[in-house]
C-alpha cells in the first residue's frame, strides 16, 4: 500500500460493503480504527469505521443506514490478525457490536511496550519513531456525526488507518527479532478477555470518584444504588451520570448508612422509600420503582455485615517491607532497561506491592513470560 496516497472507497451501500468483506477474505491483516461519539449515550455511537485491507483504505459509514451485522460476522469469525493501537474501546464497540471479539488481535501499543519503544506511547508519537511521519490529530475531538465530513476530516481518517498498515509488519518483524512474539500473543489473550469491558453491575460502584468516603454500611446501599442506575442507563441507552449523578448517590447512600448506624437494626423497605422519595432521584413519582428500590436495600443491610462490600486497600506495610518495596522497583526498573521493556508493561508498582505483600497469592507477575524474568526480583531474600 502506498501510506501516502492510499487508494480510497467509500462504503455507502450493500455492494460496496460486501466488496469490503470480500476484500478482507483476501487480506494478511486487517488495521481498523473507529470514530464513535459517546457524550449523550450509554453505547458508543459509531461515527466512521476505517479499514485497511492490501491496497484500501475503506471508509465505511454507518450513519448512511448500512445493515453492518455481515461486516461485524466477518471480522470476528477470521483468523486474521485485527490491528489496532491502544484499542480497549475499539474493542468494546466491536463486542457490543458482534457479541464476540476477533480471535486474533494486535495492539500496536502494546508491542511498543514489550520493544521498549515506549510506555503507553501515543500512536502520532508511535508513528512518528518508527515511520518518521508526522500525523495531525487536531481531528480527534471534531463532530464526527456531521455530515459531509470535510476534507481534513476524512484525511486524518485515511491517514491513521493507512500508518496502522505500515506499523504492523514492522513491530511484527522486532517481536520476532526478538523471540517475543509469545509474549504479544499472551498479552493479547489477556486484553481480550471480554469480561474486561463487562463487569457485572453490582460492581460498578467500585467505579465511583468519592467512593472512599462510604462506610461499608454506605458500599452496601451504593452497589444496589449503582447496579440499579447501570441496568437502567442500559435499557435508556443513555450516560449513567444523566440517570443518576455520582454525588447524588454518594449522598443518598451516606444518609441511609447513617440512619441504619443509629438504629438497633437496620431500616426497613418503607422507611428507605421514603427517603429515596425524598430526593432528586431520577424515579420521580413513580412509588414502585421506589419500593422496589427500597426492598433491594433494605435486603442488603440485612445481610451480615461482614458480607458488605468493601474498598480493595493496598497491603499495610511496616517500614523495613517499604524500604523493600524500593529496593525491588530499583531492580525491576534496571530489569526492564537490560531487556528493552517498557517497565509499566513488566509489573506496575501496585502489583509488585501486593505480590511481596502476599507471595504465595497467584498473579500475571509469576505466570507466562513475566515469571522466568521477574523470579530473581522476587524471590530473592529480603
Amino acid at each position: 500500500m502506498n501510506h501516502e496516497r492510499p487508494q480510497v472507497r467509500f462504503v455507502t451501500r450493500p455492494e460496496e460493503l460486501a466488496a469490503l468483506i470480500e476484500a478482507m477474505g483476501a487480506a494478511s491483516y486487517l488495521p481498523l480504527d473507529t470514530e464513535f461519539v459517546r457524550e449523550r449515550t450509554y453505547f458508543p455511537q459509531l461515527a466512521l469505521l476505517q479499514i485497511a485491507t492490501t491496497d484500501t483504505v475503506w471508509l465505511v459509514d454507518p450513519i448512511a443506514g448500512l445493515d453492518l451485522t455481515p461486516f461485524w460476522q466477518a471480522l470476528v469469525s477470521s483468523d486474521t490478525p485485527v490491528v489496532l493501537h491502544a484499542g480497549d474501546q475499539d474493542l468494546d464497540l466491536i463486542l457490543t457490536a458482534a457479541g464476540r471479539l476477533p480471535p486474533q488481535v494486535f495492539d500496536t501499543q502494546i508491542a511498543a511496550e514489550l520493544l521498549g519503544i515506549g510506555g503507553q506511547l501515543s500512536y502520532a508519537a508511535l508513528t512518528e519513531a518508527l515511520l518518521g511521519i508526522r500525523l495531525d490529530k487536531g481531528e480527534t475531538r471534531s463532530d464526527w456525526l456531521a455530515r459531509p465530513l470535510s476534507d481534513t476530516q476524512l484525511n486524518y481518517a485515511v491517514q491513521d488507518v493507512a500508518q496502522l498498515h505500515a506499523l504492523f509488519p514492522i513491530l511484527e518483524q522486532r517481536l520476532r527479532e526478538a523471540g517475543r512474539l509469545d509474549w504479544m500473543a499472551e498479552e493479547t489473550t489477556r486484553q481480550c478477555d471480554p469480561t474486561r469491558f463487562t463487569p457485572p453491575d453490582d460492581q460498578r460502584w467500585q467505579k465511583i470518584r468519592g467512593v472512599q468516603a462510604l462506610n461499608r454500611a454506605g458500599l452496601a446501599v451504593l452497589q444496589v444504588l449503582a447496579g440499579w442506575r447501570e441496568r437502567l442507563a442500559r435499557k435508556q441507552d443513555r450516560p449513567r451520570r444523566w440517570v443518576w449523578g455520582d454525588q447524588a448517590m454518594l449522598d443518598l447512600a451516606h444518609a441511609i448508612a447513617r440512619q441504619a448506624a443509629k438504629a438497633d437494626a437496620p431500616p426497613d423497605a418503607k422507611t428507605i422509600s421514603d427517603q429515596i422519595a425524598r430526593t432528586r432521584s431520577p424515579l420521580g413519582r413513580d412509588t414502585a420503582a421506589q419500593d422496589a428500590l427500597g426492598q433491594a436495600i433494605a435486603t442488603a443491610l440485612a445481610g451480615a455485615p461482614n458480607q458488605w462490600p468493601h474498598l480493595p486497600r493496598p497491603p499495610a506495610l511496616p517500614p523495613a517491607q517499604r524500604e523493600l518495596v524500593k529496593s525491588r522497583q530499583a531492580q525491576l526498573a534496571a530489569l526492564a532497561e537490560e531487556h528493552a521493556i517498557s517497565p509499566s508493561r513488566l509489573a506496575t508498582s501496585a502489583e509488585l506491592r501486593q505480590q511481596l505483600a502476599n507471595p504465595d497469592r497467584p498473579s500475571r507477575l509469576t505466570q507466562g513470560w513475566r515469571d522466568a524474568l521477574l523470579a530473581p526480583i522476587l524471590q530473592a531474600p529480603d
